[in-house]
C-alpha cells in the first residue's frame, strides 16, 4: 500500500473529519485486530469534553455515530470489515459492566433453579449479555418483551435442572 492510504489511515481522516464537523475536537486512534478475517478495526474517539453530547442517553449518539461511520467506511475502504466504535472508553466499560451482569445472572439462575429477568436494553446490550454466556451450557439466554422493554431472560437448561432433582 505504499502509493494508496492504509485503512486505518482513511478510517482515522474519516473520523477525524466527521467528529469535526459536528463541532467536537478529540484525537481518534485506529487500530485493526490481529488475525481477524474479514478485518475488524476499533477507532477509539478520546474527546477532553462534550463527551456526554457525543456519547447521547444510554450510548444512543454514539451508536448512530457509529452507524454513520460504517457507512461512509464501506464506501472509503477497498476491503469489507467491521468497524466498532468507541468515545472514552465508554463501550468497553458498559461491555464489562453487562458481562459482570451476565454472570451473576447466570449464577443466580443456577443456585435458585429460577430464572432471571435483566432490565430492558439495548440490541448491542443484549448481544453482549448472549456472547458473555454462550459457552456457559448450563444456562440459556433468550431476548423476550417487545420494543424499549426487551429484556434478556437467563434460566438454567432443561437437562441441568432435571438432572440435580
Amino acid at each position: 500500500m505504499s502509493e494508496q492510504q492504509s485503512s486505518e489511515t482513511i478510517l482515522k481522516n474519516l473520523a477525524e473529519g466527521l467528529i469535526a464537523k459536528l463541532g467536537f475536537v478529540g484525537s481518534v486512534r485506529v487500530s485493526q485486530k490481529e488475525d481477524s478475517l474479514p478485518p475488524v478495526w476499533q477507532i477509539d474517539i478520546t474527546l477532553p469534553e462534550g463527551q456526554h453530547f457525543l456519547i447521547g442517553q444510554h450510548g444512543m449518539n454514539l451508536g448512530a455515530l457509529q452507524h454513520l461511520i460504517k457507512i461512509l467506511g464501506r464506501r472509503a475502504l477497498a476491503e469489507e470489515g467491521t468497524l466498532l466504535v468507541d468515545v472514552n472508553n465508554y463501550f468497553a466499560e458498559k461491555r464489562s459492566f453487562l458481562e459482570r451482569e451476565a454472570y451473576q445472572a447466570a449464577e443466580e439462575a443456577l443456585k435458585t433453579g429460577f430464572a432471571v429477568t435483566l432490565k430492558p436494553m439495548q440490541p448491542f446490550e443484549r448481544k453482549i449479555v448472549h456472547t458473555a454466556l454462550a459457552s456457559n451450557t448450563a444456562v440459556i439466554t433468550e431476548s423476550v418483551g417487545k420494543g424499549d422493554e426487551r429484556r434478556v431472560l437467563v434460566r438454567r437448561r432443561e437437562e441441568e435442572a432435571t438432572e440435580s432433582e
